[in-house]
């Protein structure tokens, strides 16, 4: 498959360079790419500057998140530039839902959820933990690019389903992609670019991450408690607890073993 759509040249550099060196090659070619270079113009336009005001939102949405998964996309050796896909996945929200019942900062269908470990029942929604996605999101970025051999078209896969990019890479020499998924990656690339460099970029940069991390820790239960009981009982709020633990349906734990992270008092 990578025969047909890299040149020789490509496929030795693949080989012989680390996977997050040719990926940033990869991604980066988006800017430049003859079908999605005037996309990515306008996708960086609408960015900075006809909703400014909502990216920032967005942006400074992730700073919960973004060291977290940085660090787990670092150990998976994943491109640092996919660690904001949920910016326009999600607005890096875990209690996002889009279409087909997507959920959480990776918008996870409930099938590729479950495939990919998070456990889904009337108890709890793992798509919508955002330590569990993410480790979820990087198993499943892992197997589309061992798939097909490329950062960008793993991400185009991400999007439509590898089903459907592998009958679009059989008919065609090279990736040639519709434009709605041209479109999705260059919209990809120009959030991944600014929010790396906001201020480059006329946006304001968001607050430190780790003003907006909460300490925790975690006690294991395996058995169904009311979090009212378990705030009272760690000086605590049924919303603090929530909060930590947005994959909780209900206000009780789950009759099965269980981590709930509880707020540092």
């Amino acid at each position: 498959m990578v025969k047909r759509l890299r040149s020789a040249v490509l496929l030795l550099l693949l080989f012989m360079l680390p996977a997050n060196g040719i990926a940033a090659e990869e991604l980066h070619a988006i800017k430049e790419n003859a079908r999605t270079s005037k996309l990515y113009d306008r996708a960086l336009e609408l960015i900075t500057k006809k909703i400014p005001e909502a990216f920032e939102k967005k942006l400074s949405n992730s700073g919960k998140y973004i060291d977290s998964i940085t660090d787990i996309f670092k150990e998976k050796n994943i491109p640092l530039d996919i660690a904001y896909l949920p910016l326009v996945e999600s607005g890096f929200s875990p209690l996002s839902v889009g279409n087909g019942d997507a959920v959480g900062l990776w918008q996870f269908v409930r099938s590729t959820g479950r495939k990919y470990g998070l456990k889904i029942d009337s108890y709890v929604d793992e798509r919508k933990d955002p330590i569990k996605s993410t480790y979820a999101a990087a198993r499943y970025l892992k197997d589309l690019h061992g798939m097909f051999g490329a950062w960008d078209i793993a991400l185009a896969a991400y999007n439509a389903g590898d089903g459907k990019i592998k009958r679009i890479l059989g008919r065609y020499e090279s990736a040639r992609f519709p434009q709605v998924i041209n479109r999705y990656l260059a919209r990809f690339m120009a959030a991944s670019t600014v929010a790396q460099d906001p201020e480059s970029y006329g946006l304001k940069t968001p607050v430190d991450a780790q003003d907006d991390e909460v300490d925790f820790i975690e006690i294991a239960t395996d058995k169904i408690i009311n979090l009212k009981t378990i705030a009272e009982e760690n000086n605590t709020t049924v919303t603090a607890i929530k909060e930590l633990n947005p994959a909780l349906r209900t206000n009780r734990t789950p009759p099965y073993p269980y981590v709930l992270r509880l707020p540092v008092p």
